[in-house]
C-alpha cells in the first residue's frame, strides 16, 4: 500500500468524493481502508432502524407484511453482537430523519418504512444510554426517532405518528453535541418543556444550531430557551411562532450576541405599533414566511440590522400593492448598511391561475430596492403582475452593477413597457449576470448604428447562463437569434425559456406561439456553422446534474449499510 494512505487526513479526502454504493466495496476490498470507509458511510443516519439491522436475522422480529413494520427483538442479543451495535453507533456524527418515501419501489421495504418499536429502544438504551451509545454525535433531530401507529376509526386506518419524550430527547443531550433540531409534541406538559428547554444551555452549552417546533410547527411554539445562556449559538430556526409575541422574542434574541442566521415562521394578527426599533447586531440572514406577507412586515420594522446581507421571505395569500411597498419600506429602513445586503428573495406561494384578478406592480413598487447598492442576487417571484419600465431597468444597470441574479419571474402575465433593447443595455453593462427573468417587448428589436451606420452590437457578455422571456411580446424571430449569439455566447440552449399559456387567453399573454421555439432552432444553428462548440451543461459547475447526483446519494443512503468485519476483508 502506498504510504500517502498511511494519512488519515488524506484517506478521508479521497473516501469522501466515492459514493455510498462504491464505498461498501471499499470497506471489503481492505482492512486499513474498512475503518474510513464505514465511519463515512455511517457518518449520517435517518433512525436507529440501521444499527439495529446490523443484528443476525434471527435476533430481530420484523412483521414484514404490516405498512410499517417495527422491529423488535426475537431474542436478547449475545455481548459481541451488542458490541457490533456499539461500534456502528460510535461512528454516527448525525442523526437525522429522513422524509420517508411513499414508492416503495418493487415491492421491497425501505429503511423509511421501517420503525423501532417501543420495547426495543427501551432495550436498546438500556443496554447503552444515548451518550455512551453515540460518543462523537454533533447533529441530532429529535424526529429521528419518532414512531408510527395504525388506528383504526370508523372503519378505517389512520396513521399516527408518536413523538419520542422529552426524557428521552434529553438523554441525547451533551457537551458536544451542536446542531439541535427539536420537535416537541403538543401533548407535552408545558412545565417539562419549560423545564426541558430551561436545561438546555446546562446540557448542551456547545450548541450551534438550533431548530424548534411543536408538531412540525402546526402549533405556535410559545416557551423559548434563554438564547444568552448559548454563548455560541448562531442560527436559530423557530417555526410558528406568534407575531403578537415578536418583541418579546427579538428581547430573547438579542442576548445571542453569536446570531446570524435567523428563520422565523409567523402566524396570528395581533400587531403592536410606534415601538422602538431593537438591533440585532450580529444578523446576516434572515428567513420570514408567514399566511400573509403583513407578518413579515411587522417583524422587519421592529428590528434594525448592520450586517444583514441575505432575506428572503414567503408569503401565502395574496398581497396588495401598498402592502408590497410597505414591505420594501420597511427593509430599507431596518437595513443600516445598505452594501451589506446582497441577497433578496420574496415570494408568494400561493397556487394561482391565469385569470386571478390583476395586481399591478409598477416600477415605483420595487423602487426603494435601489438603495441596496451590493446586490448580488434580487428574485421576486409570483407576488403579482409586474408592469416595470425602461427607466427603471437602466436604472438597475447603475444601482447594481454586480447582479448575478435577477429575475422578476410570475405566473401572472406581466405588462410588456421594457424594450428588448433596454434588456440587453441591462445585460451586457451587468457583466457578471448570469441568470436573468424579465419580460419585455421585443416587436422591434433594434441593433445599434455608429453615425454612419456602420452596427454595433452590444459588448459581449460571457456570464450569462440562463435567459427567460417571459410573457415577451415576440411577434416574429427577426434578428433576435443573430443578436444573442454575438453577445450572449455562452447561453445555454437549454436555459432560454419563456411562459407557455394554457387556457382562457390574457390579452397580455396574445403573441405568436412559435416565435421563441424558432429563435432557439436558429440560435443553434448560428453556432453550429460557426463552428463554436455547444455548450454542454453537463461540464458546468452549476449545472443541475449535480442536484441529481445529491438525489442519487440520498436515495441510496435509505438502503441498509452492511456490517463489514475486519477479518473478512483481504489485506
Amino acid at each position: 500500500m502506498h504510504r500517502a494512505l498511511e494519512s488519515e487526513d488524506i484517506v478521508h479526502s479521497v473516501l469522501k468524493y466515492i459514493k455510498p454504493k462504491d464505498l461498501k466495496n471499499v470497506a471489503r476490498t481492505c482492512s486499513q481502508l474498512a475503518g474510513p470507509a464505514l465511519n463515512i458511510l455511517w457518518s449520517k443516519r435517518p433512525s436507529l432502524v440501521p444499527l439495529l439491522l446490523c443484528l443476525p436475522q434471527d435476533a430481530l422480529n420484523i412483521p414484514w407484511d404490516d405498512y410499517h413494520p417495527k422491529i423488535n427483538f426475537a431474542r436478547e442479543p449475545t455481548p459481541s453482537e451488542w458490541e457490533r451495535v456499539r461500534i456502528n453507533a460510535s461512528r454516527v456524527r448525525r442523526l437525522i430523519a429522513l422524509i420517508p418515501d411513499p414508492y416503495t419501489g418493487y415491492g421491497r421495504k425501505r429503511l423509511t418504512d421501517l420503525y423501532v418499536s417501543d420495547l426495543a429502544a427501551r432495550r436498546l438504551f438500556e443496554q447503552f444510554p444515548p451518550t455512551t451509545l453515540f460518543p462523537n454525535l454533533h447533529t441530532f433531530d429529535s424526529n429521528a426517532l419518532l414512531e408510527n401507529t395504525l388506528l383504526e376509526a370508523n372503519g378505517t386506518l389512520k396513521e399516527i405518528q408518536t413523538r419520542p419524550d422529552l426524557s428521552l430527547i434529553r438523554k441525547f443531550m451533551s457537551p458536544g453535541l451542536e446542531t439541535f433540531m427539536l420537535d416537541i409534541s403538543a401533548h407535552s406538559p408545558s412545565h417539562e418543556v419549560e423545564e426541558f428547554l430551561g436545561a438546555l444551555p446546562i446540557e448542551a452549552p456547545g450548541l450551534r444550531q438550533l431548530s424548534i417546533s411543536m408538531d412540525e410547527g402546526r402549533m405556535a411554539f410559545v416557551v423559548l430557551p434563554n438564547f444568552g445562556k448559548l454563548p455560541k449559538l448562531f442560527s436559530l430556526t423557530i417555526r410558528r411562532v406568534d407575531v403578537g409575541l415578536t418583541r418579546q422574542t427579538i428581547t430573547n434574541m438579542q442576548q445571542a450576541w453569536c446570531l446570524n442566521t435567523l428563520e422565523l415562521s409567523l402566524h396570528g394578527t395581533s400587531y403592536d405599533s410606534g415601538v422602538m426599533a431593537l438591533e440585532l447586531n450580529s444578523l446576516e440572514r434572515l428567513v420570514l414566511s408567514g399566511d400573509v406577507l403583513q407578518q413579515c412586515t411587522h417583524f422587519i420594522r421592529q428590528i434594525t440590522t448592520r450586517q444583514l446581507s441575505d432575506v428572503e421571505i414567503e408569503y401565502r395569500q395574496r398581497a396588495s400593492p401598498i402592502e408590497i411597498t410597505v414591505l420594501f419600506k420597511s427593509l430599507s429602513k431596518s437595513c443600516q448598511n445598505h452594501e451589506a445586503l446582497k441577497k433578496i428573495y420574496v415570494l408568494d406561494a400561493e397556487y394561482v391561475q391565469h385569470a386571478e384578478p390583476v395586481i399591478p406592480l409598477p416600477s415605483e413598487v420595487f423602487r426603494p430596492l435601489l438603495k441596496f447598492t451590493g446586490l448580488l442576487s434580487v428574485v421576486i417571484e409570483n407576488i403579482g403582475n409586474y408592469h416595470l419600465d425602461n427607466s427603471f431597468i437602466n436604472d438597475i444597470s447603475n444601482a447594481w452593477a454586480g447582479i448575478q441574479e435577477l429575475r422578476f419571474a410570475s405566473h401572472r402575465p406581466a405588462g410588456r413597457d421594457v424594450t428588448f433593447n433596454a434588456m440587453m443595455s441591462l445585460a451586457t453593462k451587468c457583466q457578471s449576470l448570469k441568470n436573468l427573468n424579465l419580460t419585455c417587448d421585443a416587436s422591434q428589436p433594434v441593433i445599434p448604428e455608429d453615425e454612419d451606420g456602420t452596427e454595433i452590437l452590444w459588448p459581449v457578455q460571457t456570464a450569462l447562463r440562463k435567459l427567460h422571456f417571459g410573457y415577451s411580446y415576440v411577434p416574429q424571430v427577426a434578428c433576435i437569434p443573430y443578436i444573442l449569439s454575438k453577445v450572449f455566447p455562452t447561453l445555454r440552449l437549454n436555459r432560454l425559456n419563456w411562459y407557455t399559456y394554457v387556457g382562457v387567453p390574457h390579452p397580455l399573454t396574445l403573441m405568436n406561439p412559435h416565435a421563441l421555439p424558432e429563435i432557439t432552432k436558429q440560435l443553434f444553428e448560428l453556432r453550429t456553422l460557426a463552428g463554436k462548440e455547444i455548450y454542454d451543461e453537463r461540464h458546468d459547475s452549476d449545472s443541475d446534474w449535480e442536484i441529481w447526483e445529491e438525489d442519487e446519494e440520498e436515495w441510496e443512503e435509505r438502503e441498509r449499510v452492511p456490517w463489514v468485519d475486519s477479518e473478512e476483508s483481504d489485506g
